[in-house]
């Protein structure tokens, strides 16, 4: 089971991982969408993330040399009432599907800005945090 298997069978985020793990978020997302060799990380970063995954470190490690990096994009299973949703969150969905239906690896870059808009949407209260959480788990980056 690679990283992303890991994260997905535990039902969290990459960006959940990284608050939990204080891994960065682009180092994670980087070794997900395999753009990064986990093999080049830090021991320390390793740790980090099995740790956090409660998953033993050479499960993770053996994973990684085995296992092709496997892109996961949009979730049909989890549905989100898009009428509500703020202007710019709408847009950004709209481009991320683009991407989803084209195989573009730019869909790892929206996404990542679709977190951090849902953060400050959150934060401002122009979404609740049950939205928020569909919306990161819906357009997983990993």
């Amino acid at each position: 089971m690679n990283l992303s298997e890991y994260i997905k069978q535990q039902g969290i985020s990459v960006y959940s991982l990284s608050k939990k793990s204080r891994v960065p978020y682009t180092t994670l997302c980087s070794i997900c969408n395999g753009t990064a060799d986990m093999m080049e990380c830090r021991v320390s970063t390793l740790v980090k993330i099995a740790d956090s995954l409660s998953v033993n470190l050479l499960d993770l490690i053996n994973a990684s040399l085995s296992v092709p990096p496997k892109y996961n994009f949009i979730s049909s299973e989890i549905i989100i009432d898009s009428s509500d949703l703020p202007k710019a969150l709408k847009n950004t969905i709209t481009e991320l599907e683009e991407y989803d239906r084209n195989n573009d690896t730019m869909f790892y870059e929206c996404a990542d800005m679709l977190y951090m808009m849902a953060d400050r949407f959150l934060k401002d209260g122009a979404i609740d945090s049950e939205t928020r959480e569909k919306l990161i788990m819906k357009y997983p980056i990993a």
